[in-house]
């Protein structure tokens, strides 16, 4: 049998720090590098203009889905997961895991760029393949990212080393092209991803230095790894929004200008969307820890529902008013049409961002399962959706459709989370 624990006696891991004191540094700084991204969107937009920026977006947007559909997509929470239930640095836990990993990212950020290369196939000049091989860069170095932030989660790193090294590539990217632009200096669209790539490895090296020294403990076992991420792959990955597919075919059927109008109102919307993204990636060590305490887990539960429910609320409010005066102001009136999609976006995003705060509940439940299942029943739907408004080039419709996903989301989730319980201890 697994013995009774004295809860009383029973020192809480330290992968628990990150949930107390100043835990809310880490979505407050996701917040903040969101803010930072649409800046630099902003200013890119003002040296590259439509056609530019919807380039720039497209060479992103196939980084991060190519990050999403394998490294970066299920097994940061895998890790985080496993890590904080074994207690295991990440120096042991996932010692002897990067060599395979580092191929899989390369096998796939170049699947991602030959799709780029597919696309520009009547224009193959320098810059295009520049910005091919910049996807390979970004998608390696998204992954990279993305498991280095879970470790850092999983083993209790201070949230404002977490918070610091998130907003750091931001920071010097708007600093950089900010001065750039006030000096009269133009980047071509391979420069300013070019800074965006350098900028994360510098970061990236940065967040090694801060992990935890070895304590000469086994690696996680390989296949209980493989299996959680392989179980909860879609609903961590989010193909709704988290693969950018809105994105890459409004890209692939209407074109570049159409893009940089919808990644413009999509700016605001992923506000709210990283916002979220950061709650849940701070509750699920927590719910995976309290497992063993049913009322506690379920008390934790409520309020960080509560929590993230308020404070996605108010922040949908503020951009749904405010995203005519703030496109207007920071994009400029070339890019005024992407205003009525905007708010459509921006609670679209909201709810979406819900919907990822309920996955981390069913994951640290050991009901990983769902999401994924109900993201694969809605993305046909949403794909068949967008490209109905494409025909009719209707980027509203577009933005419809995805406030819709993510309704259906949230509620489906909903349900199933409020009928699921807290695991408890079994005989063994």
């Amino acid at each position: 049998m697994i013995p009774d624990h004295d809860h009383d006696q029973v020192e809480e891991p330290d992968s628990l720090a990150p949930v107390r004191g100043v835990w809310w540094m880490i979505p407050l700084a996701g917040m903040a590098t969101q803010f930072l991204i649409m800046v630099n969107g902003i200013i890119a937009a003002r040296m590259l203009g439509v056609e530019g920026r919807g380039q720039v977006v497209m060479v992103a947007i196939l980084a991060a889905a190519a990050s999403q559909l394998t490294l970066g997509g299920s097994l940061p929470n895998a890790v985080t997961h496993q890590l904080a239930e074994a207690g295991r640095h990440t120096r042991d836990g996932l010692r002897g895991f990067v060599g395979r990993w580092s191929l899989w990212a390369l096998l796939a950020g170049a699947a991602a760029a030959a799709y780029l290369l597919v696309l520009e196939r009547d224009d193959l000049d320098v810059e295009v393949w520049l910005l091919a091989l910049t996807v390979i860069g970004l998608a390696m170095a998204g992954m990279a990212s993305k498991i280095m932030i879970a470790s850092m989660l999983a083993e209790g790193t201070s949230a404002p080393s977490v918070a610091l090294t998130s907003m750091l590539p931001q920071v010097a990217q708007v600093v950089i092209m900010g001065t750039a632009l006030a000096i009269g200096i133009d980047f071509s669209a391979f420069e300013v991803l070019a800074l965006s790539f350098v900028s994360t490895v510098v970061v990236l090296v940065t967040r090694v230095r801060t992990l935890k020294p070895s304590r000469g403990e086994p690696p996680l076992d390989r296949a209980a790894l493989n299996a959680f991420a392989r179980r909860t792959h879609i609903g961590s990955v989010g193909p709704i929004d988290g693969l950018g597919l809105d994105r890459i075919m409004l890209g692939s059927l209407l074109g570049s200008s159409a893009l940089g109008l919808y990644s413009a109102a999509w700016a605001l919307g992923g506000l709210t969307n990283i916002l979220a993204v950061c709650l849940a990636m701070v509750a699920l060590p927590r719910i995976t820890q309290l497992q063993t305490r049913p009322e506690e887990e379920r008390a934790f539960v409520a309020r960080w529902l509560a929590l993230s429910g308020i404070v996605i609320g108010a922040v949908v409010l503020v951009l749904a008013v405010l995203v005519e005066p703030i496109i207007r102001l920071t994009f400029g009136p070339e890019f005024l049409g992407a205003v009525p999609v905007g708010r459509w976006l921006v609670v679209g995003c909201g709810l979406l961002g819900y919907r990822r705060v309920l996955t981390a509940v069913l994951q640290g439940r050991g009901r990983g399962g769902v999401p994924s299942v109900v993201e694969l029943a809605l993305v046909p739907v949403m794909v068949v959706g967008i490209v109905a408004c494409a025909a009719v080039d209707s980027l509203v419709g577009v933005g419809i459709v995805m406030t819709l996903a993510g309704t259906l989301s949230v509620l489906i989730q909903g349900v199933v989370m409020m009928r699921s319980a807290p695991r408890t201890p079994v005989a063994a």
